[in-house]
């Protein structure tokens, strides 16, 4: 008789056991909804749950103002704010067994201006970046790794050298003329490293065969590029870019920025994509000519700052709302960019895959391109496609990130919602 209670016990456990940790695990550990509008979220479970709310947002459920333990049905859920901010929903099974405390983040509406013009990118680096290292060789031929042999690594970066502020490589090159010169034998190197840390070297330049003193290293302090523009945000001129961070190619580190441009460019022609070799815009811009913005920002979401200048996207007469991820729908959508001059044109993709995010992550969308011209043009995506909008139902949902290498038609794509996050926007919206 107890060996049977036992085992009905047992089965029991196991019968509520496993539902619970299906609902646990379906339900998102937060999410987005905006200010007013209505948002669903798929509650899949063979139970009643109840639901109660920690911190006030006005959000009702299902048409109902949400209070203490409001019992819920299986199946989706409708949710709606009538004020911004952060809450905290609270599910539990049969009204007393905690399942899972589910955060809201209710944004305020925010209208932008979808890019999708060609822009040429300028970005100088904090430091000097060191992307190799070499040898100098004496005028007896004997080769030499000073900076090598002084632990300077690929991806450090030099922020000064004997007290002196580094941010330019001809600079550094000319310090070390000085320094030697002056009487100074060693030289004190500071770095920031690859990890992030802080630390001193010394080392001895070294006469190369020309007369010149060396330290045995590749250096570089910025790059130059050809993206595309994203959104602009036509209450404070805030804008996003290209969806994913820029890099120093040889060390694959972020470039730290301490200056930077967006200015007009022009695409003259297409590299065509195709299975194992990734093609690209080829584009022009004069460094000092027809700057329309400041980059204050680069990161894994893009670049950002403000524009003095705004360039007009011919598809959008007014701005369109940015859409929160859980909006987003697998099927056709828009992208816009600039195949020749500086002409943005709209074409036809699909949304094949959505991953819902509850933070701030890249590739939250798997983008398939179906226009016909747009692929036998450029075969697909291309380098210079990086931060083509998407929009879809009216709102801009993402950006074009990256491309499939052997398969050029597809790529990943970021969600809008965590590009406008890297910018000021909403939290001006929620201070009005």
């Amino acid at each position: 008789m107890k060996k049977k209670v036992g085992i009905g016990l047992f089965i029991a456990i196991i019968f509520l056991f496993i539902p619970y940790y299906f609902i646990a695990n379906g339900l998102p550990a937060s999410f987005s909804m905006i200010k007013g509008d209505e948002s669903t979220v798929d509650i899949s479970f063979p139970f009643n749950l109840y639901v109660s709310e920690k911190d006030s947002t006005e959000i009702t459920i299902n048409g109902q103002v949400l209070s203490s333990n409001l019992k819920l049905n299986p199946g989706e859920v409708t949710l709606k704010a009538n004020d911004v901010g952060d809450s905290a929903l609270n599910f539990k099974l049969f009204g007393f067994i905690p399942v899972k405390t589910i955060t809201v983040k209710v944004l305020p509406e925010i209208n932008v201006y979808p890019g999708g013009q060609a822009i040429g990118v300028l970005l100088r680096s904090r430091g000097v970046m060191v992307v190799g290292n070499s040898f100098v060789e004496d005028s007896n031929g004997n080769r030499h790794y000073p900076a090598k042999e002084a632990g300077i690594k690929v991806g450090d970066k030099i922020l000064m050298i004997n007290q002196q502020p580094i941010n330019d490589k001809i600079k550094l090159a000319s310090e070390i003329q000085k320094a030697v010169e002056n009487g100074k034998k060693e030289i004190i190197f500071r770095l920031k490293k690859s990890d992030g840390h802080q630390e001193n070297v010394k080392l001895e330049p070294i006469k190369n065969k020309q007369g010149i003193y060396m330290i045995g290293l590749y250096v570089d302090d910025g790059v130059a590029g050809v993206g595309t523009l994203t959104f602009i945000n036509p209450s404070n001129n805030d804008y996003g870019a290209l969806g994913h961070e820029i890099i120093e190619a040889n060390s694959q580190n972020r470039i730290e920025v301490r200056e930077g441009k967006v200015l007009e460019a022009k695409i003259l022609g297409i590299h065509s994509g195709q299975r194992g070799l990734p093609g690209e815009k080829q584009g022009t811009f004069f460094q000092t000519e027809n700057v329309i913005g400041q980059i204050n920002k680069n990161n894994q979401f893009g670049i950002f700052g403000k524009l003095t200048k705004v360039p007009k996207n011919p598809y959008f007469e007014d701005p369109i709302p940015v859409a929160v991820n859980n909006e987003v729908k697998r099927g056709p959508a828009k992208i816009y960019t600039v195949l020749q001059g500086g002409e943005v044109e709209e074409f036809s993709v699909n949304i094949e895959r959505v991953y819902y995010q509850s933070s701030a992550k890249e590739k939250g969308l798997i983008i398939n391109i179906t226009d016909p011209k747009l692929k036998k043009i450029t075969g697909g995506i291309i380098q210079g496609m990086s931060g083509s909008p998407i929009v879809q139902n009216g709102k801009l949902v993402g950006a074009i990130t990256h491309v499939f290498v052997n398969e050029p038609t597809k790529g990943y794509g970021i969600f809008a919602e965590w590009m406008l996050l890297q910018t000021n926007s909403y939290n001006i919206a929620r201070a009005k």
